[in-house]
């Protein structure tokens, strides 16, 4: 019984082993895929600032707003839930919810869209955001690092999370549905600069150091998504029919993008299982 279930152990470790090899292989084929849609991208980014107006009504902000903060909100509950189990995904959700958060606040913040006429409005948001950000960090290089966790960790998460809902209300009774955006030159371009450098990142991670693409394939997933979603709500007509067309790129990319993510920290777990199995 003992040489079998010893043979057995050695299945299942072989089992893993080749599990955990063969994503990152299929992974890596990809890396030409994310570093071509990065330069592909460049040109695109140059034509955009100097076609862009510098500013233009914007439609439907509310709506706009709401879907960013619902968005942070659930990548933070879902950060504190996977962290406090020990669950696999705690780092795609928070490099997801702390992605979110720096969108929100960089387009809040440049086109001043989005936020109600107080004027700590935005400081207070910002304050949060930060606050996000640090917080899912932790969880990121606590997690990657396979130190013990912090069992405040998930109630801070929840906390942030809370904090948020008050500027969701605030969004819903306040903000007016139409609005001045300023600065979009800057906006749009600094957006489509982050998902360059992210593609990139992501591209290079695949080639370089697969454990870790798990944060770079997120990041480009959620500016992937953010970007279709503010192209889409604030424009009429046919801005709306070109921002619907160009999501059919988007978001396939942005679904590429999360699998890759998922898999790559699944495929971490299960070789850092394997190790932990062979010191033992």
């Amino acid at each position: 019984m003992r040489i079998a279930a010893e043979m057995g152990g050695q299945i299942g470790l072989g089992a893993s082993n080749d599990h955990a090899s063969r994503i990152p292989r299929a992974e890596r084929h990809l890396k030409w895929l994310f570093w071509a849609c990065a330069a592909g991208l460049a040109p695109w980014v140059v034509y955009l600032y100097l076609s862009q107006v510098p500013r233009a009504p914007a439609h439907q902000t509310h709506l706009l707003a709401v879907g960013l903060i619902l968005a942070i909100i659930a990548g933070i509950l879902l950060t504190a839930w996977t962290y406090s189990r020990g669950l696999p995904l705690s780092v795609t959700a928070a490099s997801f919810a702390a992605t979110a958060a720096f969108i929100a606040a960089w387009f809040r913040t440049v086109t001043q869209v989005g936020g109600s006429n107080w004027a700590e409005s935005i400081p207070t948001f910002l304050a949060v955001v930060v606050a996000v950000v640090v917080l899912c960090v932790i969880v990121i290089k606590g997690d990657l690092s396979a130190s013990a966790h912090v069992r405040w960790l998930p109630i801070a998460l929840t906390i942030a999370a809370l904090l948020l809902v008050p500027s969701l209300v605030i969004v819903l009774a306040v903000v007016p549905a139409a609005q001045t955006a300023h600065h979009l030159k800057v906006a749009w371009t600094g957006l489509d600069v982050f998902e360059i450098l992210a593609l990139a990142s992501t591209g290079f991670a695949l080639q370089h150091r697969p454990a870790i693409a798990v944060i770079p394939a997120t990041i480009t997933g959620t500016l992937l998504l953010c970007d279709a979603w503010l192209n889409i709500i604030p424009t009429t007509g046919a801005a709306r029919s070109e921002a619907i067309a160009l999501a059919f790129l988007e978001l396939p990319l942005a679904a590429l993008s999360f699998w890759v993510a998922a898999h790559g920290e699944l495929s971490r777990r299960s070789r850092a299982r394997v190790r932990d199995s062979e010191l033992m």
